[in-house]
């Protein structure tokens, strides 16, 4: 008897050692990654505090209009997404089945209707429909701009 509450009491002091140490790492990783926010906040290089492997929406958005907006009105035209996609390797074009056809895209992305996706327009207007899951974002930015670091 003497022998199981024994037993019992260390494995009390395990749990109790042990959610204190997860307690405490769990505050360091929270401060560190304050503090690494802060610092992508505060730099002029985003690209450093982008995660490759989950572009952020506004690195898209930077990307896109220096990729593929080709007249530089800020505006992505149908024109110019389709002239995007036709550069694409046949097989890369599988890519964006996963994104949607330009139809689809059009849809979700151009809020106001005008055919064209207005980038300090639209694209705040379509955070929820555009371009909103991580993997939809990898998938763009593979097809289209693999190399962009803005």
């Amino acid at each position: 008897m003497l022998k199981c509450f024994v037993n019992r009491m260390s494995i009390i002091r395990i749990f109790a050692i042990w959610a204190i140490a997860f307690h405490a790492v769990q505050q360091n990783v929270m401060v560190l990654a304050t503090t690494a926010n802060e610092q992508c906040d505060n730099t002029k290089d985003r690209s450093a505090c982008e995660d490759p492997k989950c572009p952020s929406r506004p690195h898209i958005i930077r990307c896109a209009a220096a990729y593929l907006d080709t007249d530089g009105n800020n505006k992505l035209e149908r024109s110019e997404l389709e002239y995007a996609i036709n550069l694409l390797p046949w097989y890369s074009r599988g890519i964006l089945k996963v994104i949607g056809s330009v139809d689809k895209i059009m849809a979700k992305c151009d809020a106001d209707g005008d055919d064209a996706i207005g980038i300090d327009t639209d694209m705040p207007m379509t955070e929820e429909t555009c371009l909103a899951s991580c993997f939809k974002r990898k998938a763009f930015k593979s097809a289209f701009f693999p190399e962009c670091v803005l």
